[in-house]
């Protein structure tokens, strides 16, 4: 399985994208608070929780290829 076999296709990567541009419009409406220096940019709390699942994604995905079991044995 190739990570182009993975990628959302049609109605779901519209509506993804869709929602990031939502949370993105959002967002200029919201006063923020920042706490930290990277907090300040614009659209932070967009992006930030979108790339964060993004990496855990490809983390588990790699810890599955380390971990799970080889494509030449049967599981047990």
């Amino acid at each position: 399985m190739s990570l182009k076999d993975t990628l959302p296709r049609g109605r779901l990567w519209r509506a993804l994208l869709l929602a990031l541009l939502a949370v993105l419009i959002g967002g200029l409406f919201v006063e923020s608070h920042p706490h930290f220096g990277i907090d300040a940019v614009p659209g932070f709390n967009a992006w930030f929780p979108m790339l964060s699942a993004v990496a855990l994604v490809l983390l588990a995905r790699a810890l599955a290829r380390i971990f799970g079991p080889r494509e030449d044995e049967d599981g047990r």
